[in-house]
Parts: structure tokens; sequence; C-alpha cells
């Protein structure tokens, strides 16, 4: 019965994050934990009874998702992203030219397939040795990594499911995204596209769109998205420009001062792959608002998701060292205990 509590307390405490404030991963942590403790409960269900599982489909067919979940989690994880992030970094490259930003994901990839294949190849290590040791650390590490990259995605997901259209906003902030002369490219466009639905559908609301000018850009973003959403019969008098910002922190804060003095409730429009960072930012300068996130292409939003989840881990680096030191020194500890 140890799996049935530890099963109620994480999803009371997921409930309790949805409904207070769900801009933070621990909605996808607390989230990815109640799957492992639902899977857990049911294997272990299923062992003291097997009857039950086979006489029920519904059931049947929850507990092969769950094991197909355990075993992609904690096993096969190498072998699903291998090929994700090595085709889509592929894609990229080819649609996008061959930069260092568009290449995370295949190093990624090669990284995986020469920890996975190579490493084991080279080295012995099934045996108490020192390749072994480090063999299963940095396993082990690789799996807090991924552990909390979909913590992370789940979030991200989370964030982005809206049941309710008008949420009676006052304000819709778009954040740029770069522009192709004077005009918007077409990721900045899909952000505006989306920024203009969520404005009609919350009557009386207001569209910032918040970027400053680049060193290669002849308008600032700001203005060239005024300009695309005024060809989009949206009313002036609806348009507040914020053009002095350069990064994320900036588009939030300085959209946030052009607000009145009692703000209401706001959104924040942004790519989907960038809106859990976005939100993330926002309740760290104790800002209320909820996000909507516009489509990219999924060759793009593979490696620009990796490239915010790095942000994210920049971002809370010593938050993260820490729970890394602390895995260490564990792992330090069962690997000595374990061979005295």
């Amino acid at each position: 019965m140890f799996f049935l509590p530890c099963l109620i307390i994480s999803t009371t405490a997921w409930l309790v994050v949805m409904l207070t404030d769900r801009r933070t991963t621990a909605s996808g942590f607390l989230l990815l934990l109640s799957a492992f403790f639902l899977g857990c409960l049911m294997i272990s269900e299923v062992l003291g009874n097997p009857g039950l599982f086979s006489e029920n489909l519904l059931l049947h067919i929850l507990l092969d998702i769950e094991l197909l979940f355990l075993a992609a989690l904690l096993i096969a994880y190498p072998l699903i992203l291998f090929p994700v992030f090595l085709i889509g970094g592929i894609v990229l490259t080819v649609k996008e030219g061959m930069r260092p930003r568009n290449i995370l994901s295949i190093a990624l990839a090669l990284l995986l397939i020469a920890f996975d294949i190579v490493y084991p190849f080279l080295f012995d290590v099934s045996r108490p040795n020192t390749a072994t040791m480090i063999y299963w650390y940095i396993t082990m590490i690789s799996l807090y990594l991924v552990i909390q990259l979909a913590s992370y995605w789940i979030s991200a997901l989370l964030n982005l499911i809206h049941i309710r259209k008008d949420r009676g906003l006052r304000y819709v902030v778009v954040l740029g995204a770069g522009l192709r002369g004077k005009e918007p490219t077409p990721l900045l466009a899909s952000r505006i596209d989306r920024g203009i639905r969520v404005y009609r559908d919350n009557p009386g609301c207001r569209l910032i769109f918040s970027g400053g000018q680049g060193k290669d850009e002849q308008v600032s973003e700001a203005r060239a998205m005024a300009d695309y959403a005024l060809s989009a019969n949206v009313p002036a008098e609806d348009i507040i420009l914020e053009d002095r910002s350069v990064n994320t922190v900036e588009n939030i804060r300085f959209s946030s001062d052009l607000m009145d003095a009692k703000k209401g409730p706001f959104a924040v429009v942004t790519s989907s792959y960038h809106l859990m960072r976005a939100l993330l930012i926002a309740r760290r300068l104790k800002l209320k608002c909820t996000g909507y996130g516009a489509r990219t292409r999924l060759y793009f939003s593979l490696n620009a998701f990796l490239r915010e989840y790095v942000a994210y881990f920049r971002d809370n680096r010593y938050l993260c060292l820490i729970q890394l030191a602390g895995l260490t020194l564990l792992y330090i500890a069962f690997w000595t205990g374990i061979h005295q």
C-alpha cells in the first residue's frame, strides 16, 4: 500500500499547483511523478492479482501505457531521443543553414549515441572499475537531466491549454522575434496572428507589441508588429508600442510599465517553445499573467526548445548545481558502500 498514498499526495499537490499558479516546472514534475506512482501501483496490483487486469480491458490498456511510459523514461530514452533530435537537427540545418545554434539537437543526438553505444564498446562496464563508475555516474546525471527536461516540457504543454477563450484580459503582450527589413518574419507573424486572436476573444483589451530595434533592423519590432496588426484591421487606439526591450525580461518588464496602475489580468503571447520561460520570468517579476503559444514548425521547435531549456538551466543554475552536487555525494556514498 506504499504507492497509493504516494499517488494521492503527488496528485493532490499537482492539483494545488494547477489551481494556484501553474507557471512553474513543478506542475510538470508532479504530473510526471503521479504517472510514475500510478504505474508502480498498477504493477504491484497486477503482481498480486493478475486476473483483475486480464478481465478489465480499460485497466489492461492503462497498464500497457504506463509500462511503455516507464520503459521510455528509464530504459529506452536514448533510442527515442536520438532519431528525433538527429532528424530534426538535419532538417533544420538544411532549411535554416549551418549555424552553431542550429546544430544543438544534432550534437545532443551524437552525444547520446557516443555514450550509449561507443563508450560501452570501448570500456568494460560490467566490472566494478573506474570506467564503470564513470558510466553509471553519467547515466544518473543524464537521467536527472531527462526528468528535468520532461518536467519542463510537460509544464510548457500544461500552460498552453486554455478551456475558456474570454478570460477578461485587459492587455495582450506580444513578444518580438526579429524582422526581414521592415516586415515580420514568419515566426513573428505567427505570434502576431495568435495575439490578435486572443485580443478579439477578449473584448475591451488592448494589444502591446514589445520589441526594440536591432542593429540590423530598419524599424523597431514593435513598429513592424503594429503595422502588421493595422493591416489586419486592429484599431490603432487598441495598440500600444513598447520599443525599448532587447530580451524577454525587458519585454515583460517594460510592457508591464505601460499598463495602468491596476494592470488587471494580462496575457503573454510568444512562440509555443518560448512560452514557458516567458511565464517563469513573469512569475519571477511577481506579475500575474497567463500565456498563449503560437504555432511553430516542428523541425524548428525541437532545436529551439532545447535552447530554451538550456536558458532555463542557466537562469536556475545555482539550484540545479546544488541538486547535481547532492546527487554526486549520494552516488559516491552508494558506490563506496557497495564496493567496500
